[in-house]
C-alpha cells in the first residue's frame, strides 16, 4: 500500500515539473509575446521644424509625392505647418495623439519587424536551473519610403540571442 501511495505522489510531481526543451512555435509565442512581436516601426515628424522640413527635402521625399513644403514662410505664417502629407503617403500615417497634434508632430510608419529563423541551442543546466540559447533573426517587411529617414538598412536582418531559463514551472526570456 505505502508503494502505490508513493507511486502516485511521485507521478504528479514529475508532471507538474517537467522542464522538456520547448519547440520553435512555443519559443516564437514566448519572444513575440515578451518583446511586443511583430511590431511596426515608426518616425516623428515635426510638421513645423525646418529642420525636419530640410531633412525631408534633401531625402527628395517631395519630389517622390509623400510630402509638400513650404520652402518660404510669410511673417504672419510662423508657427503654421512647413510640412503637409500627400494622398500618397496616407496609409503609412499613424493617427496622432492629441497632444502630437497640438504639436504638430506625424508618426509615419518605417516598416514592420517580424520574428524569422530560430534557432535553439543545447539545454543546460546548472544551480537546478535549466537554461536554453536561443538565436533569432529579426526581418523588416512592409518598407515603406520613409525608411529614408532612418540611417538603418531594412533589407538586412538583424541577428539577436537571448536565453530561456525555465523558473516557477514555465519558460521565460532572459534578455541580453
Amino acid at each position: 500500500m505505502k508503494k502505490l501511495f508513493l507511486i502516485f505522489m511521485i507521478i504528479p510531481v514529475m508532471g507538474c515539473q517537467t522542464n522538456q526543451k520547448p519547440d520553435k512555435e512555443t519559443v516564437l509565442k514566448i519572444i513575440n509575446d515578451d518583446l511586443n512581436f511583430p511590431r511596426t516601426i515608426d518616425y516623428e515628424i515635426f510638421c513645423s521644424d525646418p529642420a525636419h522640413a530640410k531633412k525631408l527635402l534633401n531625402l527628395k521625399l517631395d519630389t517622390t509625392g509623400m510630402v509638400t513644403i513650404q520652402k518660404t514662410q510669410k511673417l504672419k505664417d510662423i508657427g503654421s505647418p512647413l510640412i503637409s502629407f500627400t494622398e500618397a503617403a496616407q496609409p503609412y500615417l499613424i493617427q496622432p495623439t492629441e497632444k502630437q497634434r497640438k504639436l504638430d508632430i506625424q508618426k509615419v510608419k518605417i516598416a514592420e519587424e517580424t520574428i524569422d529563423n530560430i534557432k535553439l541551442g543545447n539545454r543546460s543546466e546548472s544551480n537546478g536551473k535549466t537554461s536554453i540559447p536561443v538565436t533569432y533573426t529579426v526581418t523588416c517587411t512592409n518598407i515603406t519610403p520613409f525608411s529614408a529617414l532612418m540611417k538603418r538598412d531594412f533589407s538586412k536582418p538583424i541577428n539577436r540571442s537571448a536565453t530561456l531559463l525555465f523558473i516557477d514551472r514555465k519558460w521565460k526570456l532572459i534578455k541580453p
